[in-house]
């Protein structure tokens, strides 16, 4: 059995309950600014972060990065404290929920940009700096469909085919920017356009664990080499654009569906009940304690 999938599908359930807590402190009036979650990627999250090194990638996110934050390692409680606007989080509570910027500690995880489409051409830094260091690091921006649309991200696509920079672009394809549609706008293929400027591209779906792995393993790799790709990954939206659109945190399509594929993998139902529990336990309980903290 692969023991590497059972922690990343913990993982997975850690995010998700870390999230409906942040929900909770949100609705009782404890987070300053508007909170918008990332449930539904949380299988893209913890496998993107499984392919990257703390000590030399870097990942820039949107404004929904709880999750690829702490994916990528960031420590929970300083994330939970930062999102509560307290002092003790990654900013000293300066940035909140949008803003998260980890510039210590083990994490690839850099920072999130609530301007959309703004943390790509960071995410370009980020790889330009670790080609100029010669760190065999790589940069990763991970931003939506509905940022695909900036000229921003054109731009840094250009720049880094031009520049060979180590860099990953990760699109999240949910189907909506805040309320509106793809299919209102954008009419032509997200990797036809991305292979219009020389990346190498790939398309995969978080509801399938084991392809997802694959794909994100091989977008780093071309990346590493310093030929930037592009990966347009499928996750769903579980909740809306705001954290107060949706309240059902225990039932999320992508997990479900790992759920399935842990079992053809000779995992039982109670090892997996076990796994859940201890994600949504530790979650709950470092949640708890920034709250108190936030309290006091």
């Amino acid at each position: 059995m692969d023991q590497k999938a059972l922690k990343h599908y913990e993982k997975c359930w850690f995010i998700r309950s870390f999230e409906a807590a942040i929900a909770r402190a949100a609705a009782a009036g404890k987070v300053p600014g508007l909170v918008h979650l990332s449930t539904g990627s949380e299988v893209a999250d913890v496998l993107l972060a499984h392919h990257l090194d703390w000590r030399r990638d870097k990942v820039t996110g949107s404004h929904r990065s709880h999750g690829i934050a702490l994916a990528c390692g960031t420590e929970p409680l300083d994330v939970a404290k930062e999102i509560l606007g307290k002092k003790g989080g990654l900013s000293d509570g300066l940035g909140g929920t949008q803003h998260l910027i980890a510039t210590s500690g083990e994490t690839s995880f850099l920072m999130s940009n609530g301007i959309v489409g703004a943390q790509v051409p960071l995410a370009a830094g980020a790889a330009l700096s670790a080609k100029s260091r010669g760190s065999d690091g790589i940069g990763v921006a991970v931003f939506g469909d509905g940022a695909a649309n900036q000229g921003a991200v054109f731009e840094t696509m250009n720049l880094a085919v031009v520049l060979k920079l180590p860099m990953l672009f990760v699109m999240y394809n949910n189907g909506m920017a805040q309320s509106t549609s793809v299919a209102q706008a954008t009419e032509s293929d997200f990797s036809d356009r991305a292979r219009s400027f020389g990346l190498n591209t790939w398309k995969t779906d978080s509801n399938d664990y084991p392809d997802c792995a694959r794909t994100l393993h091989q977008g780093a790799a071309s990346a590493r080499r310093s030929e930037p790709g592009f990966v347009e990954v499928k996750v769903t939206r579980d909740h809306g654009h705001y954290y107060a659109d949706g309240e059902d945190f225990d039932a999320s399509p992508a997990i479900e569906n790992f759920e399935k594929y842990l079992l053809t993998q000779g995992f039982n139902s109670k090892l997996l009940r076990v796994a859940k529990k201890s994600g949504v336990q530790k979650a709950a309980a470092i949640v708890a304690e920034a709250m108190e903290a936030a309290d006091a």
